[in-house]
């Protein structure tokens, strides 16, 4: 299972109800109002002084007419949000379920330690894995079908936001890193949650356009971004680095299980080169056994295992002592022992 960092839909859904929750008491508030000043009029002044005050109500009601429907407004806002976090929180259970060697990054809002503030920008979903990076933003609509962003409007933004995104955070990435990370490729995704979604275009540029059901198998297939997980555990350190202090100590479990991961793959390398390196030197002759050339062969000019220089020597101890040979110039560095024994002519 992919490791988790943040909690998906978390901020769609705070918006949604604030933008639902307000109107709704501004409304219940001015109503409140309404019904009191009548209620007061008609006590006071009894049926006439209800009927005077009336009008006022009324002009009163009329004069923020418009405020109520941007109130009204903002209720069906708050609905469009919670829709959001619904398609969220689909995205999320499809990328749990991707391989150990992936870490999702949901709702990702950099803090800029220079003024300690967020970013303007957000991401909903950063996977880090064997086979890339990708920027992922969710949409949930109505509509099962999806046109093409030569035809809706819609589409076409989508499209241009998913891109800008992903070209925020390679910039954001080269720049975390000191360039470090430069040339990394990240893959733009704009995943469609609502039920039996289908796009007409699979891809539009270079951002992908897919139905949820699509998307575990877009990011576990895809090859044309993969890197190795060394790799993957140092950009995943990068992103992790850039959260605000609260997030990252709520997540450093789940951080630090999938940090394992690459530090095992860092010393696997690590040990293979080593080995590499062991098995080279085991099959090279000392300078008291040299390589014997063939009687046509050619003099090299560099050394065949790593690529140095090789210099002309003289042998000291073994049978061919005190005759010339060729030797690698980077035996005191990395010990690589090559020689080529030279004709005493």
């Amino acid at each position: 299972m992919a490791r988790i960092i943040g909690t998906p839909g978390e901020s769609a859904a705070s918006r949604g109800l604030l933008f639902i929750i307000l109107p709704v008491v501004a409304l219940l508030l001015i109503g409140g109002l309404f019904t009191w000043a009548y209620v007061f009029s008609a006590e006071r002044g009894g049926c006439i002084g209800a009927i005077l005050i009336l009008p006022v109500l009324i002009g009163y009601a009329l004069w923020i007419r418009r405020d109520a429907a941007d109130m009204i407004g903002m209720i069906g806002e708050g609905g469009n949000f919670l829709k959001g976090a619904r398609g969220e929180f689909a995205v999320h259970q499809t990328l749990k379920s991707l391989p150990d060697e992936f870490i999702v990054f949901h709702d990702f809002h950099p803090i800029n330690r220079a003024t300690e503030q967020p970013a303007k920008w957000n991401i909903d979903y950063i996977v880090v894995g064997p086979t890339g990076v990708f920027v992922i933003d969710a949409k949930n609509y109505g509509h099962r079908v999806v046109q093409s962003a030569e035809k809706n409007r819609f589409t076409r933004h989508n499209v241009k936001q998913t891109q800008r995104n992903a070209l925020e955070l390679k910039q954001g990435l080269v720049r975390w890193s000191a360039g470090g990370l430069d040339g990394l490729f990240v893959v733009p995704i704009v995943a469609y949650t609502q039920p039996e979604a289908r796009t007409e275009r699979l891809r539009e540029g270079a951002v992908r356009t897919i139905p949820l059901r699509l998307l575990h198998q877009e990011v576990q297939t895809h090859s044309e971004a993969a890197i190795d997980q060394e790799k993957a555990g140092r950009i995943a350190r990068v992103l992790f680095a850039q959260l605000p202090a609260d997030t990252q100590a709520a997540f450093r479990t789940e951080f630090d299980a999938f940090g394992e991961l690459s530090k095992a793959a860092r010393y696997a390398a690590r040990d293979a080169r080593l080995r590499q390196r062991t098995e080279a030197v085991s099959v090279q002759p000392d300078e008291s056994a040299q390589v014997q050339p063939s009687a046509h062969a050619e003099i090299p000019e560099v050394c065949p295992q790593c690529g140095g220089r090789l210099v002309r020597r003289t042998a000291r101890t073994g049978s061919r002592a005190g005759k010339p040979f060729l030797g690698c110039e980077n035996f005191s560095k990395t010990g690589c022992r090559y020689g080529f024994n030279l004709d005493e002519a």
